[in-house]
């Protein structure tokens, strides 16, 4: 670019952003980048990248592109040219860059794996405006819209994965002092030849997922699923029994575990719980996953891949259609889901056969709470004795319930992956002698009891087992314990929760369950002592959705500043960063940090 045409551009950029409109002299693809990235909240001034250090550094798009990357590396050696590939967000994956300067000054401007180029927060650059068009572009000096990237060219071509989906941008970046047109060229060609790769490979890569699905039809009659990056593909059975939400359930576990190696996972379905065998494939470098769903039997699996036999799973199986009055949610207890009806049904079922039974479920779920309420549906005369297998006392308060069971009762014995050696012979004592009326129920605080603990050799005596669904997983539960909670907590109050709050508590994750959503309650009755919850009364950690990490107290205090004010202006970003004093690349940096979606709004 010449030194008349950096001087216009420069005037150009001044008048646009002074209010003054877009010059027609301008590329008409600089003109509506430069349109994005005003709308966008770009500072123009500064540039303030969002980092995410989780992401997939190692997966297909850069395995394959890695001899491309090396190729392209080697041929600029010595040159003052990097190479940068992004995935399809517009996140840096990784770059190539061999002299020293250029990495010094590249590093200055967060032009590496794990910083976002995306318009929205960088404004005009090579790999994001070849992002937004889905089309080779190429940004010289001036035509950045960001002040700090003026000294740079970029030149970004897409890279498609077959069939056509954007799978990542290329680009080649130098000096604006050393800009030429063989950037694009180099930039288009190098996206070609990683096309080429992910064909080739990506082919043998589904053939492999392919086979791994006929050998798994082979070996079973129920269904089965193989699901890849541009595929998915299902047997008989699996057509005959799956419902499409059962699909769209089967393909998050698939995409959740498909780098961990073989798994297995339980599952709710429409028709009731299973279990799902998850099979990556191919399984040094996974295409896809392979899924067996297989009906859920009376095998506990255990930490480690172990697992212990049961006689039998205590587990309801709900026909299509309206639900029955077994199928009905217990009593005293909210939800309406097919999960919780599942629950309710199952705990009935082992309640009336006084069938000792496992339940399993993470921590505030409400497992005991769901076993009292069936006890006092099906067994009101029984006495209800809860013991607390991690107490100091678990063996003794034990073998004092051995000693004491000449009537009617439900024993409850929680934690009982806790019970130490002793706990362990009383609990097989307890489930070897159990007269006819006494219900033995064991509580597991997760979905595994770990190898290694006392109690593992003792589950084989339980005559059944049942997993409790997270709240996460049932959010259409959350409005219905909502009203039951707060009528619990403010018994002499008619409150409500307002449709902000209501959407705020329905997107959140509740790692702590209904007892975590009980304490935000409680918080917010304090907060608001009259009138209905609103969502500014809510604690910040309901509208924190993907924090991977704890939070300093600096941290902490910070995010709850940023959702107050994105309350305050009811999701309108522009003006929570005006408030909050930051610019809006600076303020979306944050929300990604810290996990917050959709705030206010």
């Amino acid at each position: 670019m010449d030194e008349h045409a950096g001087v216009h551009l420069d005037r150009a950029r001044e008048r646009f952003l002074g209010g003054s409109g877009l010059d027609t002299g301008l590329r008409p693809e600089i003109m509506q980048s430069w349109e994005r990235s005003l709308r966008a909240g770009v500072d123009a001034d500064e540039l303030s990248l969002p980092y995410d250090p989780d992401l997939d550094f190692d997966g297909s798009l850069v395995h394959f592109a890695r001899p491309v990357l090396d190729d392209l590396a080697e041929r600029l050696s010595g040159m003052s040219v990097a190479v940068v590939l992004s995935d399809a967000d517009g996140n840096v994956l990784d770059r190539r860059v061999g002299e020293g300067e250029l990495q010094r000054r590249l590093d200055a401007i967060s032009l590496a794996p794990g910083f976002s180029y995306a318009e929205e927060f960088a404004g005009t650059n090579g790999v994001g405006t070849a992002l937004e068009g889905n089309s080779p572009a190429m940004v010289i000096g001036a035509e950045h819209y960001t002040d700090r990237l003026r000294s740079f060219a970029c030149a970004g071509a897409p890279v498609h994965r077959p069939g056509g989906v954007l799978a990542g941008i290329l680009d080649v970046t130098c000096l604006a002092a050393e800009a030429n047109d063989l950037m694009r060229f180099l930039a288009r060609q190098a996206a070609r030849d990683i096309e080429e790769v992910l064909r080739e490979r990506g082919s043998a890569g589904s053939r492999a997922v392919m086979a791994a699905f006929r050998v798994a039809c082979a070996r079973v009659r129920g269904p089965v699923l193989a699901l890849a990056d541009d595929f998915v593909i299902a047997n008989r059975a699996a057509d005959d029994t799956l419902s499409e939400g059962d699909r769209e359930l089967i393909a998050r576990y698939a995409a959740e575990y498909r780098r961990r190696g073989p798994s297995e996972e339980r599952a709710l379905l429409d028709d009731g719980p299973v279990r799902l065998l998850l099979t990556p494939a191919p399984p040094e470098r996974p295409a896809g996953v392979v899924v067996e769903v297989v009906p859920s039997t009376s095998t506990l699996r255990l930490a480690g891949g172990a697992a212990t036999a049961l006689p039998r799973t205590v587990t309801a199986s709900p026909s299509p259609g309206p639900a029955t009055s077994r199928e009905r949610p217990l009593a005293g207890l909210a939800g309406t889901t097919r999960s919780w009806r599942s629950t309710s049904a199952a705990l009935r079922t082992a309640a009336t056969a006084v069938r000792s039974t496992l339940v399993l479920g993470e921590t505030g779920v409400g497992k005991l709470a769901a076993v009292r309420a069936a006890h006092r549906e099906i067994r009101p005369a029984a006495r209800l004795v809860v013991v607390d297998g991690d107490g100091p006392n678990a063996a003794e308060d034990l073998l004092a319930v051995v000693d004491d069971l000449g009537e009617p009762a439900t024993v409850v014995v929680r934690r009982l992956e806790s019970l130490d050696d002793d706990g362990a012979e009383a609990l097989a004592e307890l489930l070897a002698d159990t007269p006819a009326e006494v219900w033995i129920v064991g509580s597991v605080t997760g979905d595994a009891v770990p190898v290694g603990r006392p109690v593992h050799d003792v589950l084989g005596g339980f005559a059944g087992s049942l997993l409790v669904e997270p709240l996460r997983r049932r959010p259409e539960d959350v409005a219905p314990l909502v009203d039951f909670l707060l009528a619990r907590l403010a018994p002499g109050r008619r409150v409500r929760c307002t449709a902000g709050a209501l959407a705020l508590l329905g997107g959140a994750r509740w790692p702590g369950n209904v007892a975590q959503l009980s304490d935000v309650l409680r918080r917010a009755l304090a907060s608001r002592p009259a009138g209905d919850i609103e969502a500014g009364d809510l604690p910040a950690e309901v509208a924190v959705h993907g924090t991977r990490r704890r939070l300093t107290p600096l941290e902490t205090a910070e995010r709850d500043l940023i959702v107050a004010a994105l309350i305050e202006a009811r999701g309108n970003r522009v003006q929570a960063a005006a408030a909050l004093g930051m610019g809006r690349a600076t303020l979306y940096r944050r929300l990604r940090a810290f996990g917050i979606t959709d705030v206010g709004r």
